[in-house]
């Protein structure tokens, strides 16, 4: 015995698509005051979200390493640092990785630079580290205590250290190779 298969027609599919919408939205604003909530097509600039929580702090934070132990990013005193949060599962992160090696390179150990996973399973950043070729040092922040302490907000976070072991600059965003190196003169 076969049973016939029906299909919701277009129409139907679309009303309930739009009441969802209107559903979704409704328990939106009721979640929100009137003045918390905006609905706008303008894009936020990024200027406006840069978090500056850590900025003025010192790095005097520990770390995982790969190989189980723990480092310090003060073990970097006298020497500007890039710490730079990633994950395998974050496009831009992926893509900005290779540029970050190229600089990192250019200023031939004038400046430290230091990776830091944000992976949940140490095995997907390693895989990373692998196809990046990437060979600055590396650090495993898996419940994301570090990038929360750093005040970063969105994937990849950059964060910019003076020789003296200050925070300088936090970037969540992607940087190109030349953004990258203008932000790292600021800091030598």
């Amino acid at each position: 015995m076969e049973f016939p298969v029906t299909f919701p027609s277009l129409p139907s599919l679309l009303w309930r698509h739009q009441l969802a919408r209107v559903a979704a939205l409704s328990l939106l604003s009721a979640a929100c005051s009137d003045d918390v909530l905006t609905l706008t097509n303008e894009p936020t600039p990024i200027e406006d979200i840069q978090t500056d929580l850590a900025v003025g702090s010192d790095v005097d934070l520990t770390y995982a390493t790969f190989d189980g132990g723990d480092a310090n990013f003060s073990a970097y005193a006298g020497t500007p640092l890039v710490i730079n949060f990633f994950a395998r599962t974050c496009p831009p992160c992926v893509s900005e990785m290779p540029e970050f090696e190229q600089i990192f390179n250019e200023f031939g150990g004038d400046v430290a630079f230091v990776g830091i996973s944000t992976d949940p399973r140490k095995e997907d950043a390693q895989i990373l580290i692998k196809e990046t070729g990437v060979t600055y040092d590396l650090g495993w922040d898996p419940d994301g205590r570090l990038f929360a302490e750093f005040g970063g907000f969105a994937m990849p976070t950059t964060v910019f250290v003076t020789a003296d072991g200050i925070v300088s600059e936090i970037w969540s965003g992607v940087l190109s190779a030349a953004d990258l190196k203008s932000k790292i003169e600021e800091i030598t």
